[in-house]
This record gives C-alpha cells, structure tokens and sequence, in this order.
C-alpha cells in the first residue's frame, strides 16, 4: 500500500485488487476521491469544534453519515440517501426495504451499504468478530436486492455493489492517556495484521489506512474511562456489473 501524506490530516493509504470488471476504473476513482473527502471532512470537523480527542467517527455509524453524505456531495450531486428499494432473501417472503446509497457517478450507478465499527488495536491477534460480522450484514443486505430492482435503479451503463466498512483504532483505559501511550506503536503493520487475521467470508477489493496527523491524536475522556484514536481504516467489496 502507498502512503501519500495530506496536509494536516495525516498520511492515507489505499489499495484496490480483484477489480478487472466493467467500471473497474470508474469505481476506484469513486472510492479514492469518497475516502480522501471522508479524512478531510473529518479534520476539519475535529478544527470547527475545537474539542481535543471529539472526532466524527468515534461515535456511531449513523453519525459517520454527517460526513459521508458530504463527502459523496463533493463527487457527485446525483446521489439518493436511504433509498427505498425491494429484498427477496433466498428462500424468503419479499419485503420493503432501503439501501444506505444510490450514487449515479461517470455514468454508472453505485449501491453502497456503509458499516461502522472500533477496533482495540491491541488486540490484533484476535480481533473482535463483530468487525466481519458487520461487513457480512453488508453484503447480505445487498446481495438481498432483486436483480430487476438493480436494474430498474440503473439509468445509465450499469450498476455496480458496494458494501464498505470504517473501523476506529482505539485504545482505552480507566487512567489518563496521552499521545506519549502510541509511541513504539506502528500503525501499518497492526492495520496488516489485523486483514490477516479477520475471516472474511468474501474477498476484498479495497482497503484503506488513515493514520492521523498527532495534533488530531488527543485523549477523549469519558465518564469512566479514557479513548484516543490515531487510525481510521476502510475495507470494501466490490461487485459484478449489473446491467
């Protein structure tokens, strides 16, 4: 993975694979422009509010979307938000439902169900199940879609699948932390060894790293304990061409 650093947020790593369909290139433009907005709304988030250790993503999924949202705005104006749709699970009774978002983006549309978890980063050699739990949910709420629905949301060449997934490297503690508690501590190898040793139940197409710039890496107090933050990381899967 190459590394490029941007200014005052830090360095962003990102890396594709497997990706040799129709759309290929258009999608990795897409997730690269999506995740370089994502660190750069999120800094300037942390420098509006002014609360050192407060970021957007150290709170929950639904909160991610105030940065998301935008995020895909500065790609695209063509884009739809829980965007009512049909599920017909294999074996199961049709239902209503809705896709996180439909973005239209160089002539191709996208369905993105987007994923939000922490990971203990000390804890890498068997990290919490819940971080491949979530991405499986992902996938399945998209795979759910009838492929007439796909194609009834596709105006344009083709429909592509994207199920995403962001997760928080944190450490907590009951006493105070400091920046001085991360020394020693490098982040691109725990980030390898964490996709090592997930278990995937698909492949992966795309994977990014966020290590932030140390002014953003200031201890969060919370009642009971302390959190610091010093990584965001992106993992995704990317799917055949619906045409």
């Amino acid at each position: 993975m190459r590394f490029m650093t941007v200014k005052n947020c830090g360095e962003v790593g990102i890396d594709f694979f497997n990706i040799d369909t129709d759309g290929a290139s258009v999608s990795r433009d897409f997730l690269t422009k999506l995740t370089l907005n994502i660190v750069r709304r999120s800094t300037a988030f942390y420098d509006e509010i002014r609360n050192p250790g407060d970021h957007i993503f150290s709170y929950r999924e639904r909160q991610l979307h105030s940065i998301l949202a935008p995020s895909i705005a500065d790609i695209t104006a063509s884009f739809i938000m829980e965007h009512p749709l049909s599920r017909k699970p294999h074996g199961e009774q049709e239902f209503r439902g809705h896709v996180d978002y439909w973005v239209s983006y160089r002539n191709y549309s996208f369905l993105i169900e987007f994923k939000h978890a922490f990971f203990a980063y000390n804890r890498v050699k068997s990290p919490n199940s819940n971080l491949t739990e979530k991405f499986d949910e992902a996938l399945w709420q998209l795979k759910s879609v009838r492929i007439d629905q796909c194609r009834d949301l596709t105006p344009n060449k083709g429909l592509i699948k994207m199920a995403l997934e962001a997760i928080v490297f944190y450490e907590g503690s009951k006493y105070p932390l400091s920046r001085n508690s991360l020394e020693g501590q490098d982040f691109k190898k725990i980030f390898n060894m964490l996709m090592k040793n997930m278990k995937f139940t698909q492949r992966l197409d795309f994977q990014a790293l966020w290590i932030l710039h140390k002014r953003l890496v200031e201890p969060w107090q919370f009642p009971k304990e302390y959190e610091i933050y010093p990584a965001l990381a992106f993992f995704g899967n990317i799917s055949e061409m619906v045409y």
